[in-house]
């Protein structure tokens, strides 16, 4: 990371803090502040304005382990033979845990290239230029991906298009890594909001049936919920 760069984020994480900290003083007097519901989470908490561009190229399986060995144990017990993982990072436990199997990873365009520049035998494509529409698959993956989206809607209603049997959907539990009494911004700074387990599982409800929720073990808590379509698209 360049000078500038890091002088800017070391300021945006101080911004974070200090803000955090604040909010927290504040208790309940959030609500005047911030009396409306954003996204089903809870009056009083108050999104990050910008979120930082977060590049997980570098990363192996340092995070959402669970959320992908729980994936590939659901896909085995569906007999699945396809999948499709949206905002796949480095795509290294997609290449590692689930190389047997039909895979589409989908990413923004930088690491889209890297993407298929390092791994020129799999399937990927770049976020901005997918019809969802047009994708079919047994599971879709989409792992802590939707905290780093300005406008969540637009994820889900991709998420929506695809043609699948099984999503597996997951995000930092907002009460289990900062506490109930948190009002936001998140710490990380590539984050743009949090959920708790309740106001997460409102909230994807409305896209789709959320047929379980499970907290993972990890050093970083996340939700991981299986869902299947509110009405069955499958042919």
């Amino acid at each position: 990371m360049q000078k500038g760069s890091l002088f800017r984020h070391r300021l945006s994480v101080l911004h974070r803090l200090i803000s955090g900290r604040s909010y927290r003083l504040l208790g309940k007097l959030n609500i005047l502040i911030q009396p409306k519901q954003y996204f089903n989470i809870k009056q009083g908490y108050h999104f990050g304005k910008n979120a930082e561009l977060f590049d997980d190229r570098e990363n192996k399986d340092e995070w959402q382990q669970t959320v992908y060995e729980l994936a590939l144990l659901r896909l085995k017990e569906m007999d699945g033979k396809s999948l499709v993982d949206v905002g796949c990072g480095s795509a290294y436990k997609l290449i590692n845990m689930f190389g047997y199997y039909d895979t589409l990873g989908i990413e923004l365009p930088e690491t889209y290239y890297w993407l298929s520049e390092k791994y020129p035998s799999k399937k990927w494509m770049a976020f901005e230029n997918t019809d969802p529409s047009r994708l079919r698959c047994d599971m879709v993956i989409c792992s802590d991906v939707i905290e780093h989206v300005r406008n969540p809607d637009v994820l889900m209603d991709f998420l929506k298009s695809i043609n699948f049997r099984c999503l597996v959907l997951s995000t930092p539990e907002r009460d289990s890594v900062r506490g109930a009494a948190d009002f936001g911004p998140p710490e990380n700074t590539s984050h743009y909001r949090e959920w708790n387990r309740q106001e997460f599982n409102e909230y994807v409800s409305k896209w789709f049936r959320v047929e379980e929720q499970i907290i993972s073990p990890d050093k970083s808590p996340s939700q991981i919920l299986f869902c299947i379509p509110l009405a069955s698209h499958i042919q």
